[in-house]
C-alpha cells in the first residue's frame, strides 16, 4: 500500500516535479516504504490503531525525499569566495553513497516506544514496545 504519493512531496516541496524528477521520486517513494515495512513488518496495524498515523508516515517519508532533492550532490559542506576564485565543497559520505533513508528521530516518530525511557536498560536482542509509557502498566 502507498502511504505518500508524488504529490505529497510536491506540496511540501513547494514546487511541480518534472517528468523525470516525478519518475525518480516515485522510486524513492517505493524504497523508503520497503526499508520502512523492513523495520515495521506489523505498520498496517498500527496505523489503524492509530501510532503512528498514516499522516506521520507521509510526512517523514516526504521529508526525506525532499532533503535528496534539496542536496542531489550530498554535499555537507560548500565555500565560495569571490576574489581571487576560491571553492571548496565537501561531500557527505553517506548521501555520497546513494543513502536515502531516515534519521533517528523520523523512525522515532514511527516507532514511539523505541527511544526508551530514562534508567531503561534493555538486553540485546529484547523487542521494543510501541507504547511510550508501557512502564506505567505493571
Amino acid at each position: 500500500m502507498a502511504y505518500a504519493t508524488v504529490a505529497d512531496v510536491e506540496v511540501r516541496y513547494g514546487r511541480s516535479l518534472t517528468a523525470a524528477e516525478s519518475a525518480q521520486v516515485t522510486a524513492w517513494i517505493e524504497d523508503l516504504e520497503s526499508e520502512i515495512l523492513e523495520r515495521i513488518p506489523d505498520l498496517e496495524d498500527l496505523i489503524l490503531a492509530g501510532r503512528p498515523t498514516a499522516a506521520t508516515l507521509k510526512r517523514v517519508i516526504s521529508a526525506s525525499i525532499i532533503r535528496k532533492l534539496q542536496n542531489p550532490s550530498g554535499l555537507r559542506t560548500r565555500t565560495v569566495a569571490i576574489d581571487d576564485y576560491s571553492t571548496t565543497e565537501t561531500v557527505d559520505s553517506a548521501n555520497s553513497a546513494g543513502y536515502l533513508g531516515l534519521t533517528d528521530d523520523e523512525w522515532s516518530l514511527l516507532l514511539p516506544g523505541a527511544s526508551g525511557e530514562a534508567f531503561t536498560i534493555r538486553p540485546y536482542g529484547a523487542a521494543d514496545e510501541y507504547s511510550p509509557i508501557s512502564w506505567l502498566q505493571l
